[in-house]
């Protein structure tokens, strides 16, 4: 009986991409989180929140909010979840406002200013709520949400 070099080398590639599954994550687990930004009674979309460990080796978990209020959260990868554990919440939403380029011609140019602008930011919340450890908002992750944690915000 003849060894054929192609086979093994096939039986050993097949061995390890499919074999054993690849390595384990390293990562600590993760469970789906999820919440709904309310304010003033409305859903709110395009709010960036963040959960802060109040453990300070833990890990920060974020996400945006959709047109209906809902956020799916993540925390290495895209909404792969949040580690277990309490959390304190920050949640904001700002918009930019387009600044005005003027260029050489117009009368309003001045050349020390030119290029310098900072945009213009409108905050849509209240200002309370972006500081995770000013908010009032705090969440306890102990395992995956089968309806979505409510943040209620009011003026």
């Amino acid at each position: 009986m003849t060894s054929r070099p192609g086979v093994k080398l096939a039986a050993v590639m097949l061995l390890f991409t499919c074999g054993c599954g690849g390595p384990a994550d390293p990562r600590p687990a993760r469970v789906a989180f999820e919440a709904r930004v309310i304010f003033e009674g409305n859903p709110v979309a395009d709010a960036v929140v963040v959960l802060a460990p109040r453990n300070p080796s833990g890990a920060a978990a974020s996400g945006t909010s959709q047109s209906d209020g809902l956020v799916r959260f993540s925390t290495f990868g895209s909404q792969d979840g949040v580690i277990p554990g309490g959390y304190a919440v920050s949640v904001m939403k700002t918009v930019v406002e387009e600044v005005a380029v003027l260029d050489s011609n117009d009368p309003a140019y001045d050349p020390l200013k030119a290029g310098r602008q900072a945009p213009k930011t409108q905050d849509l919340l209240p200002a309370r709520y972006k500081n995770a450890a000013k908010s009032g908002l705090e969440v306890e992750v102990i395992e995956a949400t089968a309806e979505p944690y409510v943040l209620n915000l009011t003026k």
